[in-house]
């Protein structure tokens, strides 16, 4: 005889809820795989509503327009920040100061007969930078060779100049003339 009371599917409210056993570790990479599979298909999702991401343009490889841009959103306000730490001076810089005042008229190219010319030689530019009537030549140089040429050739995906092996594309004559220059 079966004295146990009938089984119902009445909540009962006296009885402790059951606690969940812990997930085995299986179950943990299964759940933070199954979350991470929906966070990527979600970003696909929103990258396709959106149009997609291009790749980015080489800089040899854009147009005016893109260059213009470039330039203007990227290129200016970094280098303002890096020519702002070596002087405050610099701190209103504008396409001027590296394209010259007539950049619109030469299309911004580069480089620029309004901004110092430099040495044509390696000779003539360690005499010229070293000339004790123009100090401010070798700290400025130092500046430039540090700091701008590798920022600039990092913005353009341009491989920098290497003096010592003479390999890369991107060096001080991007933006200077070189020519023959007395100290």
């Amino acid at each position: 005889m079966n004295t146990a009371a009938p089984t119902t599917h009445d909540a009962n409210t006296d009885a402790a809820p059951l606690a969940r056993p812990a997930p085995s570790a299986r179950q943990a990479r299964s759940g933070d795989t199954a979350l991470r599979r929906i966070s990527m298909a979600a970003c696909l999702a929103l990258v396709a509503a959106c149009g997609g991401e291009d790749e980015p343009v080489a800089w040899k490889d854009m147009s005016f327009e893109e260059r213009s841009e470039f330039m203007t959103d990227i290129v200016l306000p970094r280098m303002t920040e890096v020519f702002v730490e070596y002087d405050a001076k610099y701190e209103n810089m504008t396409c001027e100061t590296c394209h010259g005042s007539d950049a619109v008229a030469r299309g911004y190219a580069m480089p620029t007969p309004q901004i110092a010319p430099l040495p044509a030689t390696p000779e003539g530019f360690l005499e010229w930078v070293a000339d004790p009537a123009h100090p401010e030549r070798e700290a400025f140089g130092t500046f430039m060779y540090e700091r701008v040429v590798p920022e600039m050739a990092a913005l353009l995906e341009i491989p920098r100049f290497d003096p010592m092996t003479e390999t890369g594309d991107f060096s001080c004559h991007y933006c200077h003339t070189l020519e023959e220059v007395k100290p």
